[in-house]
């Protein structure tokens, strides 16, 4: 086995398997499309409807806050918390970690982190790329968002023989066109901008350099090595993108039994070849972004506004 399949191997590893099944929460619309002209692949999802076709709003943010350890404890102390499990037969070193990780979010009214969250859940569960480093923790102050890319993913490319970096960007506005400016406004500086003591990513690359926590010392050293300016390897980090825009839509029912979920999805359907064109319009208007991989998730909400309030209340 060479280099690169143990690489590729333990990377896939650090996925986590969380129980239950995200399509019952939110669903494709219809299959990933190409952005014509770019490098990047647009996803679109909706939110499910129950048995009694109301839109599950509630029940998709109680899913995501269920994986709040996942996202926001470093691993080696999840580790520590399942071993205290093991030996002693009480979670309450889990149910410690539970409410760590609550306090970590901002308790403020326009709040993005739910966005956050979700991007996290789609890119594990949709493109299955692991979380590089979890900077809830990093945060100095709970009431503030902290700076830098919303998420790090990373994967092994074995065909391009690289480390592909994920960054992280997630906007939740009621307008699609000012979600999808300000998400690749955001994204752009950390593909495009050159390496150096000022750019964009130096500061995230710095936390992953100081801070990395993978609970596997020899894939964690591997890793370290791609961020090292002095290592070779260094030259085999590829910078790629992965963004969430959620927006409003008026398609969804505003009472029970009103529409089936086939009649919904058609009517998203309906719109994907405009959201595709708005997304390409977008990151085409940066210089070079079109020439970087880039996945992009756009989900309508019946209210972006009632997910973040729910997002609030269930954390409460």
């Amino acid at each position: 086995m060479d280099f690169s399949d143990d690489i590729s191997k333990a990377i896939s590893r650090l996925v986590r398997k969380s129980p239950g099944d995200i399509s019952a929460y939110i669903d494709h619309v219809c299959q990933s499309r190409e952005v014509d002209g770019t490098k990047t692949e647009s996803h679109f999802h909706f939110i499910q409807l129950d048995g009694n076709k109301r839109p599950r709003v509630s029940d998709l943010v109680d899913y995501i806050v269920n994986l709040i350890v996942d996202y926001s404890i470093p691993r080696s102390e999840i580790e520590k918390a399942k071993k205290e499990l093991m030996t002693t037969g009480s979670t309450a070193s889990l149910m410690k970690l539970q409410t760590k990780a609550k306090g970590l979010f901002a308790d403020v009214v326009k709040t993005g982190e739910g966005g956050e969250l979700l991007l996290y859940t789609l890119v594990q569960k949709v493109l299955n790329l692991p979380q590089l480093i979890c900077k809830m923790p990093l945060k100095t102050n709970s009431q503030l968002h902290y700076n830098g890319a919303d998420g790090v993913h990373v994967d092994y490319d074995k065909e391009a023989d690289c480390l592909a970096l994920y960054w992280g960007e997630s906007k939740l506005y009621a307008d699609l066109g000012k979600g999808l400016s300000s998400c690749f406004e955001s994204l752009a500086p950390f593909l495009i901008s050159e390496n150096s003591q000022k750019s964009p990513q130096e500061r995230d690359i710095q936390l992953i350099s100081d801070h990395l926590d993978l609970a596997d010392d020899k894939l964690q050293d591997a890793i370290l090595d791609y961020f090292d300016k002095d290592h070779r390897n260094f030259n085999k980090l590829n910078y790629r993108g992965v963004c969430l825009i959620g927006f409003d839509v008026d398609h969804y029912p505003n009472k029970p039994n009103q529409k089936s979920i086939p009649e919904l999805q058609l009517e998203l359907n309906e719109r994907v070849d405009s959201w595709v064109s708005s997304i390409k319009t977008q990151v085409t208007k940066h210089t070079d972004l079109s020439s970087f991989h880039i996945h992009a998730f756009l989900v309508p909400f019946p209210s972006v506004a009632d997910f973040r309030d729910k997002f609030r209340e269930a954390l409460r």
